[in-house]
Formats: structure tokens, sequence, C-alpha cells
């Protein structure tokens, strides 16, 4: 049996459900109290011994309003289904991808035949996410904005949620070599999972930010090609230019931003210098006054002390762990 047979054959759920075209609950223990509320799903259900959790959703019946303690993501296999998430209804297609951060609640509509839905749950507490904190030296302004919505920030009205339409081929890819692991184990499938989780969240950035790229932004939504102004010319921009770009003023400009992001012009310009300042750094041999200068900024001591507020280490330092790092 391979993946496409596996997940397009029905399973005694599926059965039960076919049959009687009516919700039936994986988890028994907890079947009364999801059928007469919304109800959280909890990390004991699903992460016995492994931090990822993955499982084709039952077709057939429509999954009660349930919430939960994990980050999940649907992953639209075949076909398409109907959500409702925080109250918005979202439609799924082949290749889209929905990213539910934890708390966030939701309602799924029955699948037919051919729609195959796969989730894939992640335990925060046990993730390495060191890789994020990698990754946050390469995000760029755009991406931030969107990651941090995301997140959930509660000190902003966030959806808690990310939709991802026809991702492409990698990330699908990545995604189904990961169930073939995972419903198939083999040797060292564990240990193959555990690699793919981070080349999931790295094509999951790919692939937001090639969405992003898409997008046609009103006026309304005009602080995404103001985010993407400051990481496409982060050396030689500045406000006045920008808001020249887009016709506003520079007061708009800059009240939408803090507005929006909660930072300031300043300090997304600087840390998107900084990210690019520290990538050459690693990957590069230029002088360090070389690097100062291409990220466009003309005083040393500024950049030294900005460097460092972001880093909590000199230019010299980064590069010197980086390259001990290479020799071993």
């Amino acid at each position: 049996m391979n993946l496409d047979q596996l997940l397009r054959n029905k399973d005694k759920i599926e059965e039960r459900q076919f049959k009687n075209h009516a919700f039936v609950m994986d988890f028994p223990q907890i079947e009364k109290r999801i059928l007469h509320g919304d109800y959280r799903l909890n990390n004991e259900l699903f992460f016995k011994n492994n931090s990822i959790y993955i499982s084709k959703h039952h077709r057939f019946a429509p999954y009660p309003l349930h919430s939960h303690q994990f980050l999940e993501m649907n992953y639209m296999y075949s076909g398409k289904c109907r959500e409702v998430v925080n109250g918005h209804e979202i439609i799924l297609h082949k290749h889209d991808i929905i990213l539910l951060d934890t708390g966030s609640k939701h309602k799924i509509d029955p699948l037919n035949e051919n729609d195959i839905l796969v989730n894939f749950l992640f335990k925060r507490s046990d993730l390495n996410f060191s890789f994020l904190t990698n990754m946050s030296h390469k995000f760029s302004p755009s991406l931030n904005f969107v990651l941090n919505a995301v997140n959930g920030d509660k000190d902003n009205s966030h959806k808690n949620f990310m939709l991802i339409k026809n991702s492409g081929e990698d990330l699908p890819h990545i995604l189904e070599r990961t169930m073939e692991e995972y419903f198939f184990p083999k040797r060292f499938s564990n240990q193959i999972i555990n690699h793919y989780v981070p080349i999931i969240f790295f094509e999951l950035a790919r692939a937001v930010n090639a969405q992003l790229e898409k997008e046609v932004t009103g006026s309304k939504e005009i602080i995404v090609p103001i985010l993407f102004a400051i990481e496409n010319d982060y050396s030689n921009t500045s406000l006045e230019k920008i808001a020249n770009q887009l016709n506003y003023s520079k007061n708009y400009i800059s009240n939408l931003i803090k507005e929006k992001t909660g930072r300031t012009f300043s300090d997304i310009l600087n840390e998107q210098r900084m990210q690019n300042a520290y990538e050459l750094l690693t990957n590069t041999e230029l002088p360090i006054g070389t690097i100062i200068e291409r990220v466009g900024i003309s005083n040393r001591t500024y950049f030294y002390s900005k460097f460092k507020d972001y880093y909590k280490k000199t230019p010299k330092q980064i590069r010197m762990i980086n390259k001990k790092k290479s020799e071993n």
C-alpha cells in the first residue's frame, strides 16, 4: 500500500461516518464534551512519544467546533473543504494550507470521497525551535509582520491563523515525504521526521513571502508595500523616499507603520540593515567597513552600537564564532 491508497481508503471511523453521516469522535473519552459545546483538545491525546502528530481528517461527517493546546497545520492533499476558523469562513483547495495557532477555534464541514485533508500537529513545548531563532536573522520585515500576527500577539487583535493558497510544489512534496515516513516507518524514520520539521517551517516561510509578493494591496493594506520597500532598498531608502514613491505624506506613513506593527520606521529599517550585515559577516569575507557601507550606514560608531544591541556581540565576535563553527 502506498500513501495515496492509505489516505483514500476508508478507516473504521470513516466507515461509521459514511453509514450514518454523524460525527464519531477519535477519542471516546471526550466525545460527550465535544458534542455539547466547543472543546479544547489537549496535548496528552496526541503526543505520547513524539513532538509531531499526523493524521488524516475523517470524511463524511462534520467536525464540531474545538480549540487545542498545540500548533495545527491543515494540508489539503486533494479535493476541497470548508472550515470556519475564529468566525472566518475558509475554503481550502488542493495544496492549500492553513496554519492555526494555539487557542484557535475551528470546525470543519463534512468531506466527500475525494476530499483528503491531513492534519499536522506540533507540540510547542517539545519542539526544538532553535532553528526559528536562526531564521529570525533572515526574516524580511514583511514576513516578520505576518508571523507576529500568526503568533497571536495578545496586545493586538489577530486572527491567529494563516492561510497559504496554492503552496507550490516544494512544500507539498516535503509534507508528503514526511507523511510517508510517519505512516510507513522504517529504520531512522523518527530522525528523518525530526529533520523535516524545520524544513517544513522554512518552506512555510518561503511560501508566505511568495504569497505576499503576489497579493494586490489596496490603500487599506498599504503597510505591505511599505515593508517591501524597506526590505528591497534598505541601504538607500528613507521615510521621505517611501512617502514620495507611494504618494503619501511622511507623517501618514510613519503613523501607519506604528499603528500596524507597533514599531517605528527607524526600528524596522535598522533591523533590516542589521540582519543583512549579519548575513554578510557570516557568509562573506568582506571587511567590516565595507559591510557597514553596503547596508547604508555612514556612522561606524552608530553601526557598532546598534549591532551589539541586536546580537549582544560585536561584528568581530560574530565572525569568529561563525568561523569556529565552520572549522568544527
